[in-house]
Parts: structure tokens; C-alpha cells; sequence
């Protein structure tokens, strides 16, 4: 099953928190792969975020 989410968080090499991406429509972790190599680098971690996901404030 692929799974498409519109929030995705990502880490860089040499950073302790994670980062946020988001997007208009719902894309798959290649998808997002794909964008972070052409903005930012090569993610070491990349994992999609549901809205029904506990945020922490």
C-alpha cells in the first residue's frame, strides 16, 4: 500500500529535530524524496504525518 499524505516530516544529516514539508495534494514518500533533493538535500528520514496525529505543543 503506498501511502499519500499532504504533511511530512523529514531530517536532514546533522540534525537532531525534524522539519516540516507540505502540499497541496496528497504524494507519496518518493514524491517527497524527490522534492527535498531538489530544495534542501538528501533526507535521512522521511515519514508522513495524519492529521489524526497527536500534535505536542
Amino acid at each position: 500500500m503506498i501511502v499519500r499524505r499532504r504533511t511530512w516530516m523529514y531530517r536532514l544529516a546533522g540534525q537532531l529535530l525534524a522539519q516540516t514539508i507540505s502540499f497541496d495534494i496528497p504524494v507519496s514518500a518518493s514524491k517527497v524524496r524527490d522534492a527535498l533533493r531538489r530544495s534542501v538535500g538528501v533526507p535521512v528520514e522521511v515519514w508522513g504525518r495524519a492529521s489524526s496525529d497527536l500534535v505536542v505543543r
